[in-house]
């Protein structure tokens, strides 16, 4: 489906949804709910906390899409990360903890046959989510939106409520200050060895 036939489509269901169409809340459910739990996912880091925490985001959903304007620029998945943000900021003021840990996020894409291959791969992840935990909460935040979930940086922009060019330049540092710190770890492992 192309992005205006999306885009379309999305309009024409929440009209259907803000009259509460069973039919059209379960299409948008659909649509959105991997995203939203990838999201969710790569900021608590727990598989039933990230279940429970994109659940709240579709109740939060039905019970105030009568709420929903598009804005300009602005489409309803950007509404919905920015529900799933909220609802993670909650969690985390609640728990007391200002650090948001980013889980091991990355699909296990590990060739199975070569047990080689898997340890290495196993053990890239490690050293990606050692350095990624040393990164900002905003950071994380951003590397989980843009390469994660693959939005684009306008998406990002509104989702963080940042100007998409301040999203580039943090963009730009963040994946500077991980590749410093990937190549400490990367260092201080060649020096153990």
């Amino acid at each position: 489906m192309l992005r205006g036939d999306l885009k379309t489509s999305d309009d024409d269901l929440i009209r259907r949804a803000q009259a509460l169409d069973p039919g059209a809340l379960a299409e948008l459910y659909d649509r959105y709910f991997d995203g939203i739990y990838r999201y969710a996912y790569t900021r608590i880091g727990h598989q039933a906390d990230a279940e429970d925490l994109t659940e709240q985001v579709f109740l939060k959903m039905v019970d105030s899409i009568h709420t929903y304007r598009p804005r300009q620029g602005a489409g309803f998945s950007s509404w919905l990360y920015r529900i799933a943000h909220n609802l993670v900021v909650d969690r985390y003021r609640r728990a007391g903890r200002e650090a948001v840990a980013l889980a091991d996020h990355l699909e296990d894409r590990t060739p199975r046959t070569n047990p080689e291959l898997m340890f290495q791969t196993s053990e890239d992840r490690r050293r990606l989510f050692d350095a990624m935990q040393q990164l900002t909460p905003e950071q994380q935040q951003l590397i989980a939106l843009r390469f994660i979930d693959n939005l684009d940086v306008d998406e990002v922009a509104r989702i963080m409520k940042r100007r998409p060019g301040a999203v580039h330049s943090m963009q730009h540092r963040a994946l500077a200050s991980l590749n410093r710190l990937m190549s400490q770890v990367d260092s201080a492992e060649a020096r153990r060895a």
